[in-house]
């Protein structure tokens, strides 16, 4: 699985959702918009699902345990990331954890990071889904 991982993290899709070791989606959007998309086109619950991820916060950890995923593997990861994969039992893999996510100026934390504080994976979901 290292070695897929490697590809991705080196090629220029921002996400890539794998089944069954087969790719079943792909895309280039930053954040969650990807993921989001995902949901909405194939529904909540899938059958080992192994993401592959370039950056890792809180929120996308969020919509990765209400999807069930099996396997995350990220090249950045957050610490609160981190807690919500324990949580969810979620296996993971980050190439560099970090304290948080920053904005795309780094000026501060990611909206999503800050929106996702004390959401559950559903509440998260249905918010961002408007």
């Amino acid at each position: 699985m290292h070695k897929k991982f490697e590809r991705f993290a080196q090629g220029k899709f921002a996400l890539e959702i794998r089944q069954e070791g087969r790719i079943i989606f792909r895309s280039k959007k930053q954040g969650v918009e990807g993921l989001l998309w995902f949901v909405k086109k194939y529904g909540r619950r899938h059958r080992d699902l192994v993401i592959f991820d370039k950056i890792i916060g809180k929120a996308a950890a969020l919509l990765f345990a209400y999807l069930g995923a099996k396997e995350v593997y990220g090249v950045i990861g957050s610490e609160s990331a981190v807690r919500v994969l324990r949580k969810f039992r979620v296996k993971f893999y980050f190439k560099k954890t970090v304290k948080g996510i920053l904005n795309k100026r780094k000026t501060g934390p990611c909206p999503m990071e800050a929106l996702s504080r004390t959401k559950t994976p559903e509440e998260l979901y249905n918010l961002l889904k408007k």
